[in-house]
């Protein structure tokens, strides 16, 4: 029986020795695999004009936000910057057509690309109508109905629409011309080729190209949908902000809040409203993000910017307040240097159209933040009609927004639409985010709230506006106060003794004088 011993010991060896080898082998693939995926990711994006002035205008930008909030890394370019030796270290490529006489210039300088390639906009190049055997023919001034994955908007005017006649693929939504005349495919995709004839910023064609956009990449990930509430700064009436909180909580909708930073004057009473406004979001199972300056505001050298974000978020921190991510313009994303400044506490980041507009072109790729949902505004998406009550699932994580209220009425009307609205609101903290300052780091994991690794709930915490409300006045103003008021002392003092002075002098003359006029013999 040693034989048989000795034959279960060289197999355990044997065992033993091929496990690590087998560790190795499995880990090898993934990584290979992610090295494959984030190839795949990097998206070249040429443009022949921003179609200033036009339907147009903005879907670049647009074009970007998506691209980013799919985990694509993106370098966008003017059709003339673009070289083609651009094109060497991306695996995908999307030309957009904004222009219909410049597109063919733009299409025919882009003729050696052989990864993936998406063309939007009329005038398709040459390599793509190939591929998809395609034939495209011009309209003119019709109303379109729209149609994508159970989601249609109807009478969206177009002047001149390019449409699909033929192509060979797999074709995504529908395009419905004047009274049903004509019909025609949204896009066209096959072998890493896709077509899109018609892109608009401010309907459902930012969807529709969402989810020809999401089949190209590759991207299987499910997605969720959030609500949130934009413009919270600390000049808003916080008793309004409060009695939001407490609507949604009740309308049973979790909600998320993007918040402007305060950089100076935080020992106020009015930052401590504030604050105790934010920790009153956070109670009602509001989570809190933070907005990154826009360009042209205050912290525009890039180091300041940085650690006035950075005193901030500390603030909110000792406040008990445990923010989540980051908001800002897609302009500020762009510039390395205020990405490093603004957005570098937490990879986690929601990005909103560039409120002063700016040249989409980029000296440098950007990479994608590992959580950054597409935000659209409420007006819009609830403004788009449904098959069923039931929504069905968006392309890509979606943040559903809505600006601050101008009154009560606008701000119960909004409660009331998004309640009735039957979108399927997600809890931002059912996923994991991470915030990290100096001195503090927030996180969420399956739902739980922590600051410094600890539960962050405000459930409990007695009033919070009211301890607020006793707060220390300034050193400053103290010293300023106590030194008026010993100032009007000595003043009331010297004004005193001098009226009795003067009143002392004035009878020791009287008597004086009245002593002269008797010795000299004269009479009262």
């Amino acid at each position: 029986m040693r034989w048989l011993a000795g034959i279960k010991l060289y197999l355990l060896i044997a065992l033993c020795l091929s496990l690590p080898a087998a560790v190795l082998l499995r880990a090898s693939v993934p990584a290979a695999a992610a090295q494959d995926s984030v190839k795949a990711a990097k998206v070249l994006l040429v443009y022949d004009s921003l179609g200033v002035d036009t339907p147009a205008a903005g879907n670049i930008e647009t074009l970007q936000r998506l691209l980013l909030s799919l985990g694509a890394t993106v370098k966008t370019v003017s059709s003339d910057a673009y070289k083609p030796e651009m094109a060497e270290d991306y695996a995908k490529l999307i030309t957009v057509c904004n222009t219909e006489d410049l597109c063919g210039s733009m299409t025919r300088d882009i003729t050696s690309f052989a990864g993936g390639w998406l063309h939007i906009g009329p005038n398709p190049p040459e390599m793509v109508r190939g591929k998809l055997a395609l034939k495209t023919d011009m309209a003119s001034r019709q109303s379109l109905k729209l149609s994508d994955g159970g989601l249609f908007e109807e009478h969206i005017y177009v002047n001149r629409l390019a449409y699909i006649t033929e192509g060979n693929g797999e074709t995504y939504g529908q395009m419905t011309f004047s009274e049903g005349a004509l019909q025609s495919p949204f896009a066209v995709s096959a072998g890493g080729y896709a077509y899109v004839p018609y892109f608009q910023s401010g309907n459902l064609s930012e969807l529709a190209v969402a989810s020809v956009l999401r089949a190209w990449l590759g991207v299987e990930a499910p997605t969720q949908s959030y609500l949130l509430v934009r413009g919270i700064t600390p000049f808003i009436d916080p008793d309004k902000l409060e009695a939001l909180s407490e609507q949604l909580y009740n309308a049973g909708i979790p909600f998320l809040v993007s918040v402007s930073p305060l950089f100076q004057n935080t020992d106020y009473p009015a930052m401590q409203r504030y604050l105790a406004a934010l920790q009153t979001v956070q109670s009602y199972n509001g989570s809190v993000l933070v907005q990154v300056p826009t360009p042209t505001s205050a912290g525009q050298d890039p180091s300041i910017l940085k650690s006035q974000m950075n005193g901030f978020l500390n603030h909110l921190a000792d406040a008990g307040i445990a923010p989540l991510g980051m908001t800002g313009d897609v302009k500020r994303a762009q510039e390395k240097e205020g990405r490093e400044a603004g957005f570098a506490f937490s990879d986690t980041t929601i990005l909103f159209a560039n409120e002063l507009g700016g040249t989409a072109g980029q000296t440098e790729a950007v990479r994608p933040f590992a959580a950054s949902p597409y935000t659209m505004p409420a007006k819009v998406l609830l403004r788009i009609s449904r098959e069923n009550k039931i929504w069905p699932a968006f392309p890509v994580n979606l943040a559903v927004t809505f600006d601050w209220f101008g009154s009560d009425a606008s701000q119960e009307e909004a409660v009331r639409e998004a309640a009735g609205s039957w979108l399927p609101f997600a809890d931002f903290k059912s996923e994991t985010h991470s915030l990290s300052s100096s001195a503090h780091k927030a996180e969420s994991r399956s739902g739980a709230l922590l600051l410094d690794g600890k539960p962050a709930d405000l459930q409990e915490q007695a009033e919070p506006e009211e301890q607020a409300a006793v707060v220390t006045r300034p050193e400053q103003k103290v010293t300023f106060h106590g030194l008026f008021s010993v100032q009007s002392r000595i003043l009331i003092v010297l004004i005193v003794t001098t009226l009795m002075l003067f009143a002392v002098f004035l009878l020791i003359g009287y008597r004086l004088y009245k002593k002269k006029y008797y010795k000299s013999g004269g009479g009262l």
